[in-house]
C-alpha cells in the first residue's frame, strides 16, 4: 500500500439543483494560504522521492540536453528593410530579440532576457513584441512567471535605449499596434480598477502616447462594453484606418464584431463592418484592409470558412454589399495573407496544410509545393513588400522557414532547424477509426520504421478536443527518446477541436462533450484491437482542456490505461468558471450555474467522479503555482481525491514554481520537467533501456 502525504478532508456537501455534491478538498483552492503552502511542500517532498528514484533519469537528462540546448532558427519579420527575429543560441536558457539591417545583416541584440534574468536573480522571459511600421520602435512584454501577465516596455531600435514608458503586467496589456507617426500605439488592457476576481475581464482599447504615464492613456473603445468582451485594434499599414475586432464570449456561443475608423476624421467614430451577426455555433469575422477593400474571413454560414470583401467606401451598406472572394471549400480556411496583388491562403485538408496563391479577386494562380504532408503556420509579409516568409513543419520534418520572392514567385528554403538526433528512421501514419456513434476520427501515429504489431508496443496517446483548436502535425523533439526505444506516440483528432471546422467543434462541446471522451476511448480500443499495444503498455496524456479529457476518460474507463499524465487540468467542472478567465470557456463547456447544463457537467467532472473503492491508473498531475489561466487549485483537488482512494497505484503531483500555464520559460527547467515526465512514462510502460 502506498503511503501518500496526509491531506485534511473537510465535510462539505452541497445540494445543487437536487444533486448532492461533495467537495472535501475545496480548501485547496486558496492557493495563497500558508496551509495550502505547507501541503504543497509535503507533496513536493513526496513527488521528488518518487521521481528522483526512477531509472534512466541520468540517461534521459543527457539526451534532452543534447536535444534542447541547440540553436533555434527564429522567424523573421521585416519593416522597411529592417528585420526582427527571436532566437536562442545553443548555450542560452531564454530566447533573445535581435534586429538586422537587411536580411543578411549582422544581428544586434535588442532584448536579452538571459542578462535581465541574471541581474534580477530569477527568470524573466520575453512575452511577445510589436514593431512600429518603419521598424524604429518596439513595444515588448516581459514576464517574471511565464503566465499571462507581462509588463509592456518600449525601446528605440536605432539606439537600443529602453524608454521610460511601461504598462504594468497585472493589467494584461497586449503588445499593441503602432501609429504611423511613431507617437504611440493602440493596445488592449483591463481597466485599472477592475474588481478582485475579475482581473482578466473589463478589457478596453487604449492609445498610449510615448513619454506619458499609462494612467493618462486615451480610452479609445470599451467604456460600456460587456466585461467579458475582448476588443483588439490595429492600425493599417498606411495609417489611414483603425480596425477594431470585439470578441464576445458570454452568450450561448462566441461571435465577433468588426469596425473601421477613418483616422483622418475620428469624429465619425467606429463604423460597423459587421455587427451582431451570430451563427449556429461560434462565429468569427476577421477584417483586413488592403488596396481599397476590406477583406473578411468568416465561418458564418460556412463551417469550413470563406472570404468576402467590400470596398472601404461601401462598408456602411452592410453585408449586402459584400462579394465573395473564396467560397467555402473542402478544407478548413486557416490563414490568409494579402500582399501586393496576391492573396496567399492555407487550408487544412484532412489535418494537413495546403498552401495556395490567388489573385485579389479570388482566382486560383497556383498550389505551392510543400516538402511533405505537414503544417504551414506563422506568415510574415509587409502589405506592399516583395517577400513572404512562412514556417513549415511536420512530425518528421523539423521546422523550416521558407521565403517567397514575390518578384520571381520562387519559394526557397531560408533556414531549417538542425536536430541533434537521427530522425531518418522515424515515420508517421494517419489512420482512421470509428467512434462509439460511428463517427470516423483520424489519428496520427509516430514511430520507428521497424515497428511490429504484436500487441506489446509502449504507446503514449495524446488528445485535446476543445475550443476549435486543431492538433496539427508539428515536429516534437521531446518524443524522440521514446520513439527511439520502440515507443509509439499517437494523437487523436477528436471532436471538439477545429480539425474539420465549426461542425466538428460543435459536436464536442456542452451537452455533446461526451463525444470527445468517446472518441478518445475509441482510439485506445482501436490501438489495442489492431495489435499496437495492450492496456498494460498504454499511457495517455493531455494538458489544459486535454487535462480534462484524460481526467474524464480515466474516471470512466480506468482499466484501459496503465498510466496517465494530466497537465494543468480543468478538473472541477462545477467551479471552473469562478477563477481567472474561466467564464470565457462557458461557450464550450456550458454554465454550471444553469440548471439544464449542470447535470451534464456533474456527470463527467473528473474530480466529482473519482469513486471510492476504485483503483485508478498511476497518474502524474502537473501544474504551475502562478498559472492564471487554469487555476492550480483544480489540480490540487484532483490529486488529493485520487490519493484518498488509491491504495496501490501512485498519484504524484508535480508543481512548477514561478511558472504559468505553459510551464517554465527557461530551457533548464523545461528539461527537468521533461525528465520527470518521460522517466515516469518509461517506468510505467516498462521501458528499461
Amino acid at each position: 500500500m502506498v503511503k501518500f502525504p496526509e491531506t485534511k478532508k473537510v465535510d462539505l456537501t452541497e445540494e445543487i439543483y437536487g444533486y448532492k455534491v461533495s467537495d472535501p478538498y475545496r480548501w485547496l483552492e486558496d492557493t495563497e494560504s500558508p496551509e495550502v503552502g505547507a501541503w504543497l511542500d509535503e507533496q513536493d517532498k513526496f513527488a521528488r522521492s518518487i521521481l528522483n528514484s526512477l531509472p534512466l533519469r541520468g540517461e534521459l537528462k543527457e539526451e534532452f540536453r543534447n536535444l534542447f540546448y541547440e540553436e533555434t532558427i527564429g522567424f523573421p519579420h521585416s519593416r522597411k528593410g529592417r528585420y526582427f527575429i527571436v532566437r536562442r543560441k545553443a548555450d542560452q536558457n531564454l530566447e533573445v530579440l535581435y534586429t538586422m539591417e537587411g536580411l543578411n545583416g549582422e544581428p544586434r541584440i535588442l532584448v536579452n532576457p538571459n542578462e535581465l534574468s541574471k541581474k534580477a536573480g530569477s527568470v524573466i522571459n520575453l512575452a511577445g513584441y510589436s514593431t512600429s511600421k518603419d521598424g524604429k520602435f518596439i513595444s515588448y512584454g516581459l514576464s517574471e512567471t511565464n503566465n499571462d501577465q507581462a509588463k509592456l516596455c518600449v525601446m528605440s531600435v536605432d539606439t537600443g535605449e529602453k524608454l521610460e514608458d511601461e504598462i504594468p503586467g497585472e493589467l494584461y496589456p497586449s503588445p499593441g499596434s503602432w501609429s504611423l507617426d511613431n507617437k504611440g500605439f493602440w493596445y488592449t488592457r483591463r481597466k485599472a480598477d477592475a474588481p478582485k476576481g475579475e482581473e482578466k475581464f473589463h478589457r478596453k482599447v487604449y492609445y498610449h502616447r510615448l513619454g506619458t504615464s499609462f494612467d493618462q492613456d486615451e480610452l479609445v473603445y470599451g467604456k460600456d462594453l460587456d466585461k467579458q468582451a475582448v476588443p483588439f485594434a490595429y492600425e493599417t499599414h498606411d495609417g489611414k484606418y483603425l480596425i477594431l475586432t470585439v470578441r464576445f464570449t458570454s452568450g450561448k456561443a462566441r461571435y465577433s464584431d468588426s469596425y473601421i475608423m477613418d483616422l483622418a476624421d475620428r469624429s465619425r467614430g467606429f463604423v460597423p463592418i459587421v455587427e451582431g451577426i451570430q451563427g449556429d455555433g461560434d462565429t468569427y469575422f476577421g477584417a483586413t484592409v488592403h488596396r481599397g477593400y476590406v477583406y473578411i474571413a468568416t465561418n458564418y454560414k460556412a463551417s469550413l470558412g470563406k472570404m468576402m470583401r467590400v470596398p472601404v467606401s461601401q462598408v456602411e451598406k452592410g453585408v449586402t454589399a459584400w462579394e465573395e472572394v473564396l467560397p467555402e471549400g473542402k478544407g478548413v480556411l486557416e490563414h490568409t495573407v494579402l500582399v501586393q496583388d496576391k492573396l496567399f491562403v492555407t487550408v487544412s485538408e484532412n489535418v494537413h496544410s495546403v498552401l495556395r496563391e490567388y489573385t485579389l479577386e479570388g482566382n486560383l494562380k497556383r498550389d505551392i509545393d510543400l516538402p511533405t504532408p505537414g503544417t504551414c503556420q506563422r506568415f510574415s509579409a509587409e502589405p506592399e513588400g516583395d517577400e513572404l516568409f512562412f514556417l513549415f513543419e511536420s512530425f518528421v520534418f523539423p521546422p523550416a522557414v521558407y521565403r517567397i520572392d514575390l518578384k520571381t514567385d520562387k519559394a526557397e528554403l531560408f533556414k531549417q532547424m538542425k536536430v541533434n538526433a537521427d530522425i531518418s528512421d522515424v515515420q508517421t501514419n494517419q489512420v482512421w477509426y470509428s467512434s462509439k456513434d460511428g463517427t470516423r476520427v483520424p489519428m496520427f501515429l509516430i514511430y520507428k520504421k521497424e515497428l511490429t504489431l504484436e500487441g506489446d508496443n509502449p504507446i503514449l496517446l495524446n488528445g485535446y478536443g476543445g475550443f476549435n483548436i486543431s492538433r496539427r502535425p508539428l515536429f516534437m523533439k521531446g518524443i524522440l527518446p521514446f520513439i527511439n526505444r520502440g515507443g509509439v506516440y499517437a494523437i487523436a483528432n477528436i471532436r471538439g477541436g477545429g480539425e474539420f471546422g465549426e461542425e466538428w467543434h460543435k459536436a464536442g462541446i456542452k451537452e455533446l462533450k461526451q463525444n470527445s471522451f468517446d472518441d478518445f476511448i475509441s482510439a485506445t480500443e482501436w490501438l489495442i484491437e489492431h495489435k499496437y499495444t495492450n492496456s498494460k503498455r498504454l499511457a495517455i496524456e493531455g494538458g489544459s482542456n486535454g487535462g480534462l479529457l484524460v481526467g474524464a476518460v480515466m474516471t470512466q474507463r480506468p482499466e484501459l490505461f496503465k498510466a496517465v499524465i494530466m497537465s494543468v487540468p480543468v478538473a472541477d467542472m462545477l467551479r471552473y468558471h469562478l477563477f481567472h478567465g474561466g467564464r470565457y470557456w462557458i461557450a464550450d463547456y456550458g454554465d454550471p450555474d444553469n440548471k439544464e447544463m449542470f447535470p451534464y457537467l456533474f456527470k463527467y467532472s473528473p474530480y466529482h467522479n473519482v469513486k471510492d473503492g476504485v483503483e485508478y491508473p498511476t497518474t502524474l498531475i502537473t501544474t504551475s503555482d502562478k498559472d492564471d489561466r487554469v487555476h492550480p487549485g483544480a489540480a490540487f483537488k484532483m490529486a488529493a481525491r485520487l490519493q484518498e482512494v488509491n491504495k496501490e497505484n501512485l498519484i504524484v503531483l508535480r508543481v512548477e514554481r514561478k511558472a504559468g500555464h505553459v510551464g517554465a520559460a527557461d530551457v533548464a527547467r523545461f528539461i527537468e520537467s521533461s525528465v520527470d515526465k518521460w522517466s515516469f512514462v518509461f517506468s510505467e510502460l516498462n521501458i528499461t533501456k
